[in-house]
């Protein structure tokens, strides 16, 4: 495959650190950052050292307690938060061919994804016009108020698999409920994040608002450990959910955690093949597998499985995996040669536990020293086995057997995660009563992946803590409070009688 460098690569800088309203290079360990299309470094910049830390925490405590932002008002920050989705928009071209050559997802997930951030922003600039103060009817002489105010810094730490709309997901509630942010992509997509501070400039972001760190999983670790920080916000794995747990305990700061996902998508057998089985490649195969969302479990109804099966591993062998650039690619590369590593294992293991390839389970080697793993299904495979219950971040199907919904519902819900779900049925009814059943914080019926900024996106069990998006994740970013004033002259207040 011809290198995309050469036509594809915008001027790029060594300086992926923000603080204080300036970009520069961290004191950490350097990184190198390269393409998974080919493998080849984009550039190798600075990561942030410990006293990075410090000082952006600092920072960030600095503006928030001056008020640089917070005091400004709903409508003045919304404005500005708009001004943010209208530049995320203007810079589409460059943006998009930016998280190609970071990320390895097509153009036209790219595309959707720089949609997917000016939504965010558009969503907080109306969150930030929300009244923030709900009164209550007064009672015994007192005035009854509750305000929500900002949470104070919160630290945003965001995964390498959509870098753009994870930064938008967070500071678009954050910053619209006047908080100031230090923002910690992950190592592997730490473009996006860079190129979107000189958008939040533009549109009138105070300096020193919002920070951006850079590094490994240490840095994440300082950031949440950090006494100044109110709330820890992060998209990540498990592992990453119980750090955070771990060092948000000792300093009580609050917790927001998305997750990892093993989600179910449950094919009754009443449902319109012809409609479904598309839907079900797309839901796993999309942005090579490495979504927390991904459909990897599908639960089918036995009388249809054969044909459920056949025309996936169909539609999986017909899948185009190779340069994102090419409108005729389907599947991208997948994050880098770790991510391919870590399928090809999980295919092992799948294998030697009970359950066949039927389609894909290898690493493109054609396209190396790129990062490809072709679409893959797995048959054969019960509620407990490995492939099951294991998740993978990569464009692995697993299916399921089952007999009726009964079944369906408890094979679906038997998982340590509850991030999505979805049912397939003609069946208005069996529909309500499967959405109803999953343990899922986000449920589709005859449809998947379609996500909306105002509607609240979390999951149960392991999949994590609390909700983004809609009007719970704006208020997720918010401290409530309760003001009660006497309108009496002070005659309400408890006395001593006869002191």
């Amino acid at each position: 495959m011809p290198s995309p460098l050469a036509a594809r690569v915008p001027p790029l800088s060594a300086h992926l650190q923000h603080v204080d309203g300036r970009a520069e290079s961290g004191d950490g360990t350097p990184l190198t950052v390269t393409t998974p299309i080919t493998g080849e470094t984009l550039v190798t910049a600075g990561t942030s050292g410990r006293d990075d830390v410090v000082r952006a925490v600092r920072v960030a405590r600095a503006t928030f307690e001056r008020g640089d932002w917070r005091r400004q008002s709903g409508r003045a920050r919304s404005q500005v938060l708009r001004g943010v989705a209208d530049g995320v928009l203007a810079a589409q071209e460059t943006l998009v061919e930016l998280i190609v050559l970071d990320n390895g997802k097509t153009v036209g997930e790219a595309t959707i994804d720089v949609h997917a951030a000016a939504a965010a922003f558009r969503w907080g600039a109306e969150c930030a016009e929300r009244g923030v103060i709900e009164e209550r009817p007064p009672e015994r002489g007192v005035q009854k108020q509750i305000a929500r105010e900002p949470v104070g810094v919160v630290a945003a730490i965001t995964p390498f698999n959509a870098p753009l709309p994870f930064a938008a997901v967070k500071l678009a509630p954050a910053l619209a409920a006047g908080n100031s942010v230090v923002l910690k992509p992950s190592e592997r997509a730490p473009l996006l994040p860079a190129r979107l501070f000189d958008i939040l400039t533009n549109a009138g972001v105070p300096p020193g608002v919002v920070g951006l760190l850079q590094g490994c999983s240490d840095v994440a670790r300082h950031l949440a450990e950090h006494p100044d920080v109110n709330l820890i916000s992060l998209t990540g794995g498990s592992e990453a959910g119980q750090a955070v747990l771990r060092a948000s305990a000792a300093t009580f700061a609050r917790t927001l955690l998305e997750l990892g996902g093993k989600s179910a998508q449950v094919v009754l057998a009443d449902a319109d093949l012809d409609v479904v089985v598309p839907a079900l490649a797309g839901g796993i195969f999309k942005n090579a597998g490495q979504r927390c969302l991904s459909g990897s479990r599908i639960v089918i109804d036995r009388r249809v499985a054969d044909e459920v099966e056949a025309r996936v591993s169909a539609i999986a062998d017909r899948l185009v995996v190779g340069d994102p650039f090419d409108p005729a690619t389907h599947v991208g590369a997948m994050i880098d040669d770790r991510a391919v590593a870590d399928a090809v294992a999980f295919v092992a293991r799948a294998v030697a536990d009970g359950t066949p390839v039927v389609a894909g389970g290898r690493a493109v080697d054609a396209l190396r020293p790129g990062s490809f793993f072709r679409p893959t299904v797995l048959t054969g495979a019960t509620r407990s086995s490995f492939a099951a219950q294991t998740e993978l971040f990569g464009p692995v199907a697993t299916m399921i057997r089952v007999d009726g919904i009964d079944e369906a519902i408890a094979v679906a819900n038997d998982s340590r995660y509850g991030l999505t779900g979805a049912v397939w049925t003609r069946d208005p009814e069996a529909g309500a009563r499967v959405a109803s059943s999953l343990r899922a914080g986000y449920v589709w019926v005859n449809t998947f992946s379609a996500i909306f900024g105002d509607m609240p996106f979390g999951g149960f069990k392991a999949s994590g803590i609390g909700r983004e998006a809609g009007v719970a994740g704006f208020e997720a970013y918010t401290e409530l409070k309760s003001i009660l004033t006497d309108t009496t002259g002070g005659t309400t207040a408890l006395r001593f009688g006869g002191v």
